[in-house]
């Protein structure tokens, strides 16, 4: 990759067709990758459920592994201001812990933070529909933002009818769509996981659509080997697109 020589402020979110389906190790290896090509990123993961206690305070695990791949350019703070211990929506950890989470709260924040960058990558929580206040969910977000989005499942079975159901809420609204990246989240695979990529290719054909391969047991604090990964199996001049080289 050539050395960013462009300063548009560019936003990617990094979207899911459920939870659990690579979400975070997509995010942190386009961060590291655009910040090995000299780009001012950041990766941001604005509300983590589910986070255990470290010495009495929330600990965001996938914010921890975010912060990481940026080389900490900020604080766990910063990259993950709302966290909460139950594991579940946005809206229901919150009223589990009669806290208040306000969208505008968020929203504001990721773009406090995006002013001084060339690109932030957001990762949401959970999927698309997922509640974040009263009838707000996590695609009100996106749209708020005004970012596009990257949109990540799995190649297990099923996974054709969840990232088409994502795809037509995302374009219904009138969020554009920078890719699709289907995450192997084992080393085996079922019998249809091999014809899943092209059979979605052919239904989306206006939207790219990648696969990440099984990385084994990722390791938080190297997302050098995601970057690697991506590198070496995505086309570079899409690549490039994502995190702001074209």
């Amino acid at each position: 990759m050539t050395a960013y020589q462009n300063h548009r402020r560019k936003g990617l979110f990094v979207a899911g067709t459920d939870t659990g389906v690579g979400k975070t190790i997509v995010a942190a290896g386009l961060v590291r990758l655009a910040r090995k090509a000299g780009i001012r990123a950041i990766a941001i993961k604005p509300i983590e459920t589910g986070c255990s206690l470290r010495s009495g305070v929330l600990f965001p695990e996938d914010g921890a592994f975010l912060a990481d791949a940026a080389e900490k350019c900020l604080s766990l703070d910063q990259c993950v201001p709302f966290r909460f211990s139950l594991p579940a929506s946005p809206a229901r950890a919150a009223a589990q812990e009669r806290r208040s989470l306000e969208m505008t709260d968020v929203e504001e924040h990721v773009r406090t933070l995006a002013q001084d960058m060339d690109l932030t990558v957001v990762e949401g929580a959970g999927g698309l529909m997922v509640p974040i206040q009263g009838g707000l969910m996590m695609i009100d977000l996106i749209e708020s933002l005004g970012f596009s989005a990257l949109l990540v499942g799995r190649t297990r079975l099923g996974t054709v009818n969840h990232t088409l159901l994502s795809l037509a809420a995302l374009k219904e609204r009138g969020i554009r769509v920078a890719g699709i990246v289907l995450s192997c989240s084992t080393s085996t695979s079922g019998p249809e996981e091999e014809f899943t990529p092209a059979d979605l290719a052919c239904l989306v054909e206006d939207v790219p659509v990648v696969v990440l391969p099984f990385l084994g047991s990722v390791i938080p604090g190297d997302p050098e080997r995601i970057a690697s990964a991506m590198a070496a199996t995505w086309p570079e001049p899409l690549l490039n697109k994502w995190i702001g080289l074209e």
